[in-house]
């Protein structure tokens, strides 16, 4: 009889750890996957981006999960996963003030390219974690659904699992991705009190069918592409609102919309007793634009109402456990950067995993690096989500900030694209190690230090601004000249133009990057533009059009 039940056990079945399992039973690992409920089920975190899409193609390629590269893209979920997912086009931002009918010309989007594979998407998260739950199992890990773990008991040589039925399950590691509800989190007190993240929000969710385009009860913005194509923030001052539509498209089989109202709790206290559906009937009542696009909505779901949404740990890895993103914090979901935020952490932790598998070295200090990506991952979107809220007092400093996001998207995903596409044309597995090398892990340009200092002087700006001593229009003409002045920052973006409406995610903005990052970017940036474009699209058959879909 073996000395463990299982090599690995994870907690918590959610896209995190069945993107995890299906990695280690793919590689012949023994993985028991526990959750006290069942697949499917409502989750949220469902608009993907860039980073997340080809994580995603690197994980899979990494190692050999071709379900990973099939919940990748929008084709590639339509053909293997459900149909019930919608198109993303753009990431939108529409400004309202109280009281008043919204001004087209207070708007800001980005778009996104559909080069080469395809756009964005809205994922409904319950096909899409049942769909990398079952093939994990399928992978031969082992399901343990309405399973609830009391506690773990940790020893030199073992980590045993208790559950509430007094059943032991002995195993040699335990990965958390738990979520906020974290068992190890809970066991072993790791939660800041209070949460050390400025960032201070909380949020009411549900989906709802009967969602009004927003681009059929307002005026034209000129905005490159509608707004009901991409997902839609509503920005006010003290919080915002996410609309992101399942039904978007033509061929489209689900008609729900997942709705959620962001509040700052400072401005927005969470009053005893108040219902969720009182509150959001206020808000419509504040803002009358909004109130005409939700005017036939009814929810599907109970709303949900929670406190605070940010927490935070002392520490996210420890002798034979870990915790994954989610279980380690979480900030707020404008940007739409949890998912992607997850899938870096399991790149980075995957490999180390199966390497102290195989030499037997568990310990807290072997996973080092583990704890300060996570850390650093929460710390720096805290900063940029704080900024936001901060900026959502003044349209034109929201416009000004909002290049502060571009300019960390851009970077942030110029390294993994990169990766990716030379991979592609080289076939070479050493490439995926190179992505994990760099002086500044976590951080959205992590091989830059003038690029931390810029980051921490662009936060200080709002710091400012926010304690009333920098007024808004102020800290536009300083956030100007420090993105302006930068020489090491890509010029295509014209970051210094912060008033601008419109942010360029198109192909041509993805050539002029590319180009800048072969000739003048600085020399640690050159090796992810290390690919040929040209040949690249000779292989995929071009820049697609976006289509009816």
């Amino acid at each position: 009889m073996s000395e463990y039940d299982f090599s690995v056990a994870i907690l918590g079945s959610g896209i995190a750890g069945s993107t995890l399992a299906n990695i280690l039973a793919r590689h012949g690992h023994s993985v028991v996957l526990v959750d006290s409920g069942t697949h499917p089920r409502f989750a949220l975190g469902e608009s993907t981006i860039g980073e997340t899409t080809y994580l995603l193609k690197l994980l899979s390629k990494r190692f050999d999960v071709p379900e990973l590269g099939h919940v990748s893209s929008f084709d590639g979920v339509r053909q293997h996963v459900s149909s019930a997912c919608g198109v993303k086009r753009n990431f939108g931002f529409v400004y309202h003030r109280e009281g008043e009918i919204q001004n087209p010309d207070e708007v800001t989007q980005c778009s996104v390219s559909e080069f080469p594979n395809g756009p964005e998407m809205h994922m409904h998260r319950q096909d899409i974690d049942s769909y990398l739950f079952y093939s994990a199992v399928r992978h031969g890990a082992h399901p343990r659904q309405r399973t609830f773990v009391d506690h773990v008991e940790f020893t030199d040589t073992a980590a045993t699992l208790v559950t509430k039925s007094n059943e032991r399950i002995r195993v040699r590691y335990v990965v958390d991705a738990s979520g906020r509800n974290s068992v190890l989190a809970n066991q072993y007190g790791l939660r800041d009190d209070p949460c050390r993240f400025r960032t201070h929000s909380r949020t009411l969710f549900t989906h709802m069918v009967g969602v009004t385009p927003f681009d059929e009860v307002t005026r034209p913005s000129g905005q490159p592409s509608p707004w009901y194509q991409g997902t839609l923030h509503h920005l006010f001052d003290g919080g915002w609102l996410w609309v992101i539509p399942f039904d978007n498209h033509q061929r489209a089989t689900n008609p729900l919309c997942s709705v959620g109202l962001n509040l700052d709790t400072r401005r927005f206290p969470k009053q005893p007793g108040a219902r969720a559906e009182e509150e959001w009937q206020a808000f419509l009542d504040r803002f009358p634009s909004v109130a005409r696009q939700f005017e036939g909505a009814r929810p599907t779901w109970e709303w949900v109402s929670t406190g605070r949404t940010q927490y935070s740990s002392t520490r996210t890895v420890g002798d034979r456990w870990a915790m994954m993103s989610h279980a380690a914090g979480a900030v707020d979901a404008l940007f739409s950067r949890g998912m992607a935020n997850t899938m870096q952490v399991i790149y980075a932790f995957a490999p180390l995993l199966m390497e102290a598998l195989a030499d037997g070295d568990l310990s807290a200090e072997r996973f080092a690096p583990i704890e300060q990506l996570n850390q650093t991952i929460l710390d720096v979107n805290d900063q940029l989500v704080a900024g936001s809220y901060v900026s959502f007092r003044d349209f034109d400093l929201w416009r000004a900030w909002s290049k502060v996001w571009f300019m960390a998207w851009n970077l942030g995903i110029a390294r993994i694209v990169g990766t990716y596409f030379t991979f592609e044309e080289s076939g070479d597995p050493a490439l995926f190690e190179q992505l994990s090398n760099a002086p500044f892990p976590g951080t959205f340009c992590p091989d830059l230090p003038e690029f931390q200092d810029l980051f921490r002087q662009l936060g200080t700006i709002m710091e400012q601004v926010d304690g009333g001593r920098t007024a808004p229009g102020q800290a536009v003409d300083q956030l100007a000249r420090l993105l302006g002045s930068a020489a090491f920052l890509p010029a295509p973006l014209r970051l210094g133009d912060v008033l601008r409406r419109w942010h360029d995610g198109s192909f041509e903005a993805q050539r002029r990057m590319y180009e800048w990052g072969r000739s003048t970017s600085p020399a640690p940036l050159r090796r992810w533009y290390d690919y040929d474009l040209d040949a690249l699209l000779s292989r995929t058959g071009g820049v697609r059009e976006p289509a009816a879909l």
